[in-house]
């Protein structure tokens, strides 16, 4: 870890995954970007909040602030504090200062290249930024002010350095660049942070992450009819049919981003071992050495997707809402197939080395190609009479997978999932469903805390310290009995419900 203060390009807390980059064996996904032009430069939250603290008429009618100002990201950086407890045993133990490291500061706070805030206020905090998310604002700033910006299209705003948060996969990586990690812009949390006291970081479904944080917008469908209509006439293009969709391809970009975490990992270690020695521990299934010595467990029961018994595993978590998703794009893949060239790499040598799981990459590429073709096939899904059918049909799926779930992380992710589909499945009856996610977030602990960064030196626990430690007491009987569902009242015309693939 680096300790090398926030001059280094690796603290540049850049907005959306470069895909490719140092990357072997995978191709770009559809609508990669660039991390930033270096055409746009960074405004500072100052600008954004002077509009967006108040209503705003019909289209925005929501203050956008009121909901940021409290979220996990705008007070990221009070993890940074000296303040904070299990930030001054990590100092300790690791030697440095938090709010001077490269590898805290891409997460924890904006970018050095934005305007610092010299004073905080109750809207106004110094974490996660704005234009973090959103792109830096010098090309669009001026321009999205006029009503006519609303219906340019994705690529046209996309031209003033305004990154498209509606399209799921952009807004997927994005996320996933922190709650999982990137290589490209020092981003990696390591197995010395974790060791120092870092909390693990938890399986992240996008969806689930967005609604706990507290959105900060509304979707078209969700504003007035006059808007809906005025969108409807211009083509005004919006993020998804819904949230089941976004969710699962979310699951199916968190997939192939933790192959290309390794990857790069990989890449990055041949000609920088001294900052980034091999294997970095991090980087592989937690759960695989941290789990219950108990007989039966989960994962025994459910094997080890091809693997010895013994070895580690990459992240497991988006493999089975993944596996739904194939499933739901009409692509039926096995996921632990698909990742056999890895397999064969990591059952060769715990953790495998740095060389062997570049040439899977390579062997692997024309495999991934196929999670990019299922993205390609969900992101076409549209708010039309025929996505109550679907819906209930991945819902049915997503149920069937977590009645078979083998670990914590991935039965968290799928009830997560399902209880976007139950939301809205109005195939089973309303006091059904609501019971169902009630007991899903009880013995999951699905829920998040408000405010979702408690403020030190306040008691109150971080949801994402939560994962490896609840782990252990879950009752695995009673977590998958409570993915069963009766069956629909309303069956899906013309919808054949395949379970997907379970390992063994």
């Amino acid at each position: 870890m680096s300790s090398t203060g926030r001059s280094i390009p690796a603290t540049i807390a850049a907005v959306v995954v470069l895909l490719g980059g140092v990357s072997r064996g995978f191709s770009a996904a559809p609508d990669a970007q660039p991390l930033r032009s270096p055409a746009f430069r960074l405004k500072g939250t100052d600008r954004c909040v002077k509009c967006h603290r108040s209503e705003q008429g019909d289209w925005c009618d929501v203050a956008t602030t009121s909901a940021w100002r409290h979220d996990a990201h705008s007070r990221a950086h009070l993890a940074l504090s000296p303040d904070n407890e299990r930030t001054r045993a990590m100092e300790q133990a690791l030697g440095i200062k938090a709010a001077e490291t490269a590898s805290c500061i891409a997460c924890h706070t904006h970018s050095i290249d934005e305007p610092p805030i010299e004073e905080e206020t109750n809207v106004l905090h110094a974490g996660i930024s704005c234009e973090t998310c959103h792109g830096a604002g010098s090309g669009y700033l001026e321009p999205h002010l006029e009503k006519s910006w609303r219906f340019l299209s994705s690529a046209e705003k996309q031209a003033f350095g305004m990154h498209d948060l509606r399209n799921p996969i952009a807004k997927a990586q994005n996320c996933l660049s922190c709650h999982l990690g990137e290589v490209a812009t020092g981003r990696i949390i390591t197995h010395q942070m974790y060791a120092a006291g870092h909390p693990p970081l938890p399986a992240f479904e996008m969806e689930a992450f967005s609604a706990g944080m507290g959105p900060h917008w509304k979707r078209v469908w969700e504003k007035s009819p006059k808007i809906q209509q005025l969108a409807a006439e211009a083509h005004y293009e919006t993020e998804g049919a819904s949230e089941l969709e976004r969710s699962l391809v979310g699951a199916l970009v968190a997939l192939r981003e933790t192959a290309r975490l390794v990857n790069d990992y990989a890449n990055v270690t041949e000609n920088d071992a001294k900052d980034h020695p091999w294997p970095e521990l991090a980087l592989y299934d937690c759960q695989a050495c941290h789990h219950e010595l108990a007989v039966p467990s989960w994962r025994q029961e459910v094997g080890y997707g091809r693997l010895v018994p013994g070895r580690p595993s990459l992240v497991r978590w988006p493999r089975r809402l993944a596996a739904v998703a194939f499933a739901e794009a009409g692509l039926p893949i096995d996921v632990d197939a698909l990742l056999e060239p890895f397999v064969a790499v990591l059952n060769r040598r715990p953790f495998g080395t740095a060389d062997g799981l570049r040439q899977a990459a390579d062997a692997g590429a024309e495999s991934f190609a196929q999670i990019d073709r299922a993205i390609e096939v969900l992101t076409r899904w549209q708010r039309d009479d025929t996505l109550a059918a679907r819906e209930q049909a991945a819902t049915t799926r997503i149920a069937a997978a977590g009645r078979a779930v083998g670990d914590f992380d991935s039965a968290r992710i799928l009830a997560w999932a399902l209880t976007h589909g139950l939301a809205n499945a109005d195939a089973w009856p309303q006091d059904m469903r609501s019971e169902k996610i009630a007991e899903l977030s009880r013995l999951l602990l699905l829920g998040f805390p408000t405010p979702a960064y408690p403020v030190p030196p306040s008691p109150e626990k971080p949801f994402w310290q939560t994962s490896l430690t609840a782990a252990p007491d879950a009752d695995i009987a009673r977590v998958r009995k409570a993915f069963e569902l009766p069956p629909a009242e309303k069956p899906a015309p013309g919808i054949e419900v395949i379970p997907p693939p379970v390992a063994r």
